[in-house]
């Protein structure tokens, strides 16, 4: 079975549209001229909803959109999912814990960003630091890939079947992160005695 092109808008779109995630078309990044908010401070250039409040296409609208508006992200209301954002560091050390039992969906973004994908309603459980985000519920979103300065570090799918990848309770994502954040918390405060 071929792998899924998340570099291809419109096969990207159908894939989380397959997941039963709520898709919808966002802002664009364009080369020397940035985002098409026109905020040349945007937190989140090319990558980010048009309005508040992400409101979903099925596969056909999203694809028929994508012809319109070409290099528009791809956003995804925190619907099926929350979403634990964690600095970059944090999230990869995480993961490299949760690969070992149970490898959840996450993705990185370029403003060194890593969003853990977790259980619906449960990723309260894993803001254990002042350093966790988690978007949730009908106002929360997320850019996906290929959406600009997004990528894929684990995918929700497993790639050899196409099978969607089993949502952990954030309680447990949770405890990870707490591990994770307390272990570099030692490592700078023994650096910084040094």
């Amino acid at each position: 079975m071929e792998p899924i092109n998340t570099r291809a808008p419109a096969d990207a779109a159908r894939a989380y549209v397959q997941l039963g995630w709520p898709v919808a078309l966002g802002h664009r990044w364009r080369p020397r001229q940035g985002c098409t908010c026109d905020n040349p401070a945007c937190p989140a250039p090319g990558a980010h909803p048009v309005l508040p409040g992400v409101q979903p296409l099925g596969e056909e609208g999203v694809e028929g959109a994508l012809e319109t508006a070409p290099g528009a992200s791809l956003i995804a209301a925190t619907r099926q999912f929350d979403a634990v954002l964690v600095p970059h560091r944090i999230g990869m050390a995480t993961m490299a814990w949760l690969d070992r039992s149970h490898p959840v969906p996450c993705l990185v973004t370029d403003s060194n960003v890593a969003a853990l994908l977790v259980l619906p309603a449960t990723g309260r459980y894993a803001a254990v630091h002042a350093c966790v985000e988690v978007r949730t519920g009908e106002d929360g979103w997320i850019a996906l890939p290929p959406s600009h300065g997004t990528r894929w570090d684990t995918p929700p799918w497993l790639e050899a079947t196409r099978t969607p990848r089993e949502l952990l309770n954030g309680l447990e994502v949770g405890r990870y992160l707490r591990e994770v954040i307390r272990m570099s918390t030692v490592v700078r405060s023994r650096g910084a005695r040094r």
